[in-house]
C-alpha cells in the first residue's frame, strides 16, 4: 500500500489464495498473518470473497489495536460488495464485535484513497477519509452527533467517564514518515456530562467548542482555543457555574519544554487574564510563568477561585467588591515577584464581624529586594465599633514584611500599633506588634455595642504581640483602666482566631473597679464601694468558657459601702438561696440601703458545672455579703454546686432589670 504499511508480513510467502469453483459461483479466501504499522496493528486476518450476484465480502479479524487500545473478534460482513478495477466498495456493510454496527467504505487502490463511514446509532455517524502517496498520509475526520459515551476509553484520566451529551467533530491530520507533522481539530460538545467514581468531579449540560491546531516537526507550533458556552463543572474543591468562558492560547512545543507564547483567559464576572510560560517535560514542573490581569472584579475573583481553598472559618465568610490590577511570576517553580492593586476595594464578614470599604492598595514582593508598599481605608467597622480613615505603609520582602506606625480612629479615640513585624522562619511567618488605645468614651463604646449605658473611658497598652503557627501569644500584661479601676490580662495565648472554635487561655486581674459605676451600667440595684475580680486558668472554647477559677470580692481600704434592696434580691438570685436570713427578711421591706463589711462570691467551673463559694463559711451555706454598720444586712447562699447556663440565666435577668427569682 504504502510506506507506513511496509512491515506487512503474509504467511508463508504473500499468503494461501484458494480459488473454489462451483456452478453458482466463484469462492476466493485470503488469509494474513498480520498487518504492522507505528501506530496501529491487525492480526489474524481471514477474508472470504463470494463472486455472485450480488458479490459477498466476509472479513474476520482475531485481534486489532490502535495505539493503547484493543479490539478482539471482529467481523466485517459485506452482502453487497463491489469489486471493480479501480474501485473496491461495501456500501451497507456490518462490523460486528460487541455489538452490530452500519459500516461501509470504498477504496480506491490506484487513488490511493479510503472512505470509511461507521453508523453505531441512528443519526450518528463517524466519516473517515484517507490519503496516502509514498510517505505521506492524510486523515480527514467528520462525526455528527457522536456520543461522548464512546469516548470513554480515549480519556487521558480513566476515572473519569462521559455519561450523557454527543459532539461534532471536523479533522484534519497528516503524517510524514509515520510522525504526525500536522492536525487541525474543531469539537462541539452539546450537554456532556461526565463524572468519577469519587464524585470529586463532575459536569452537567456541557456545551462548547474547542479548536485545537498543531503544525511542526520536532518542534511543533500550536493553537488552542476553548469556548464554553453553558453547563456546569465541579472540580473539587471549585465549582463553576454555567456561564461565558473563553481561552485562546498559543505557543510550541519540543522535546523539552511545552512553551505558552500568548494566552488570555476571560472569565464571566472576572474579567481577561493573559499568562504565558513553558513547562519542563523531564523535570515535570513549571520553568516559567507569568499571569496578569487588569480590572479583575473582586467579588467573582473570590468566590470563584479563593474562597473554596480558603481554610474553614472567617476567611470563607467575606464579600468582596472593587476591582484589582494583579502580576505574578514564577521561575523554575518558585514565585520570584507579585504585584497587586486594589481600587475601590471593600470588604465585609458574613456574621457583621467586620468590614471596610474605600479600600485603595498598591503592594508589591521581589524575592531579591524589598519593596515599598501603599494602603489605605475610608471607613470600617470591627464588631458595632466604627473605625475612621486611616493608610499604611510598609516594606515587604521575601523573607521580611515591616510597617511603620499605625493609627486607627475607633469612635471618639483610636488604636496606635507599633512594631509591626513579620519574619519568616523555619516554621512559618511569625508577626509582632504592640499597641495602645487612647482614651475612648465608654457610654460611645457601649452605645455603639448595644449594651447598657456605661460611664468613664476606655484606655490600653498592649505589649509585645506574637502571631505564629495560628496562634497568638501575648508577652507581658494588657492593661485596660475602666470603671475608674484597672483591668490586667496575663499570659494570654490564643489559637485558630480565624477558624471555626477559637481556643484562648489566660488571667484576668481587675483591681478597684468603682460598684456605683458597675451597677449603674446594668439594671442591677444600687451599690457603693469598690471591687476587685480575679479570673485564674480561664478556658475559652469558641468564645464561651469551659473552665476558669473566678473570685469577685471587695477592695482592700476605706470607702462607704451601701447595698440597695434591689441589689440584695438580685445577688440573692444568684446564690440560690432563701434570700436574707429569715431573721433579716422580715424587715427587707423597711429599707431601701443596707450597709455591709465585705463582699465575696467565687466560682470553680468544669465540666459545666460552677462551685460556688462566698467570704466565709455559714452553718448551712455559704456568705456572699457580709453585713456591717446600721442597718446590717447578710445575705447567704446555699446552693454550692450550680449548673453554669442557669447562673447565666440568673445573672442575666438580674442585669436586664429583670424580676428576681427569690426561694
Amino acid at each position: 500500500m504504502y510506506s507506513l504499511l511496509k512491515s506487512l508480513r503474509l504467511v508463508g510467502a504473500c499468503g494461501v489464495l484458494l480459488f473454489c469453483f462451483d456452478a453458482s459461483a466463484i469462492e476466493l479466501k485470503l488469509r494474513v498473518d498480520d498487518i504492522v504499522a507505528p501506530t496501529f496493528s491487525l492480526r489474524g486476518i481471514d477474508a472470504r470473497l463470494t463472486l455472485a450476484n450480488p458479490t459477498v465480502l466476509d472479513v474476520h479479524i482475531a485481534h486489532a489495536q490502535f495505539q493503547q487500545h484493543e479490539w478482539r473478534k471482529l467481523t466485517l460482513h459485506c452482502p453487497q460488495a463491489r469489486i471493480e478495477n479501480d474501485e473496491i466498495a461495501c456500501p451497507q456493510g456490518v462490523l460486528e464485535s460487541v455489538e452490530k454496527i452500519a459500516v461501509s467504505f470504498r477504496y480506491w487502490p490506484q487513488k490511493h484513497r479510503l472512505e470509511l463511514v461507521v453508523q453505531p446509532a441512528a443519526g450518528e455517524r463517524w466519516k473517515t477519509q484517507l490519503s496516502w502517496r509514498h510517505d505521506q498520509l492524510t486523515m480527514q475526520l467528520d462525526i455528527d452527533h457522536g456520543k461522548s459515551t464512546r469516548l470513554n476509553t480515549w480519556l487521558p484520566l480513566q476515572d473519569i467517564r462521559l455519561s450523557q451529551g454527543w459532539f461534532e467533530m471536523r479533522g484534519k491530520l497528516e503524517w510524514h514518515k509515520s510522525m504526525l507533522t500536522r492536525f487541525d481539530v474543531l469539537t462541539t460538545l452539546h450537554q456532556v456530562a461526565f463524572s468519577d467514581t469519587a464524585g470529586m468531579r463532575a459536569s452537567e449540560k456541557l456545551s462548547g467548542t474547542i479548536k485545537l491546531q498543531g503544525e511542526g516537526k520536532g518542534t511543533w507550533a500550536w493553537h488552542a482555543s476553548v469556548d464554553w458556552r453553558a453547563g456546569e463543572v465541579f472540580w473539587q474543591p471549585f465549582y463553576f457555574a454555567s456561564g461565558v468562558r473563553k481561552l485562546d492560547a498559543q505557543g510550541l512545543q519540543t522535546a523539552q519544554q511545552v512553551i505558552i507564547q500568548q494566552a488570555q483567559l476571560f472569565w464571566q464576572d472576572i474579567g481577561a487574564i493573559n499568562f504565558s510560560g513553558a513547562w519542563d517535560r523531564p523535570a515535570g514542573r513549571v520553568a516559567q510563568f507569568q499571569l496578569s490581569g487588569k480590572a479583575l472584579a473582586l467579588e467573582g475573583l473570590y468566590r470563584t477561585f479563593l474562597q473554596p481553598i480558603a481554610p474553614v472559618g472567617t476567611l470563607r465568610e467575606l464579600t468582596l467588591s472593587g476591582t484589582v490590577d494583579g502580576f505574578v511570576s514564577l521561575d523554575q517553580g518558585r514565585m520570584d515577584a507579585a504585584a497587586l492593586s486594589v481600587h475601590q476595594g471593600a470588604v465585609m464578614q458574613k456574621e457583621d464581624k467586620f468590614s471596610a470599604s474605600g479600600i485603595n492598595a498598591n503592594l508589591a514582593w521581589h524575592q531579591s529586594q524589598a519593596r515599598d508598599n501603599r494602603l489605605s481605608v475610608t471607613s470600617g467597622m470591627l464588631g458595632k465599633l466604627a473605625i475612621g480613615p486611616f493608610s499604611a505603609s510598609a516594606s515587604i520582602a521575601a523573607d521580611r514584611i515591616s510597617i511603620e506606625p499605625l493609627r486607627i480612629p475607633i469612635l471618639d479615640g483610636a488604636v496606635n500599633i507599633e512594631d509591626i513585624e513579620a519574619r519568616h522562619e523555619k516554621d512559618g511567618w511569625q508577626w509582632t506588634l504592640s499597641a495602645a488605645v487612647q482614651p475612648i468614651s465608654m457610654q460611645r463604646f457601649s452605645q455603639a455595642l448595644q449594651l447598657p449605658t456605661m460611664r468613664g473611658t476606655l484606655s490600653a497598652v498592649i505589649p509585645q504581640v506574637r502571631y505564629a503557627q495560628q496562634t497568638l501569644q501575648v508577652d507581658g500584661a494588657l492593661l485596660f483602666k475602666m470603671f475608674d479601676g484597672t483591668v490586667v490580662v496575663k499570659n494570654l495565648t490564643a489559637s485558630d482566631l480565624l477558624g471555626p472554635t477559637p481556643h484562648v487561655y489566660g488571667n484576668i486581674d481587675m483591681r478597684n473597679l468603682d460598684l456605683d459605676l458597675l451597677t449603674q451600667t446594668f439594671s442591677f440595684g444600687s451599690m457603693q464601694g469598690r471591687l476587685d475580680v480575679t479570673v485564674r486558668d480561664l478556658e475559652l472554647f469558641g468564645w464561651k468558657p469551659v473552665r476558669f477559677d473566678a473570685k469577685v470580692a471587695s477592695s482592700p481600704g476605706t470607702y462607704p459601702r451601701k447595698i440597695s434592696q434591689r441589689a440584695v434580691q438580685n445577688i440573692t438570685a444568684l446564690g440560690g438561696g432563701g434570700g436574707a436570713a429569715a431573721i433579716q427578711r422580715s424587715f427587707l421591706r423597711f429599707f431601701d440601703q443596707f450597709g455591709y463589711s465585705r463582699i465575696g462570691l467565687s466560682c470553680h467551673l468544669s465540666r459545666g458545672v460552677c462551685d460556688m463559694g462566698g467570704v466565709a463559711e455559714a452553718p448551712t451555706g455559704y456568705v456572699i455579703v457580709q453585713g456591717g454598720g446600721i442597718p446590717a444586712l447578710t445575705v447567704i447562699g446555699y446552693n454550692r454546686r450550680v449548673d453554669w447556663d442557669e447562673l447565666l440565666n440568673r445573672l442575666q435577668r438580674a442585669t436586664q432589670g429583670g424580676k428576681p427569682i427569690v426561694q
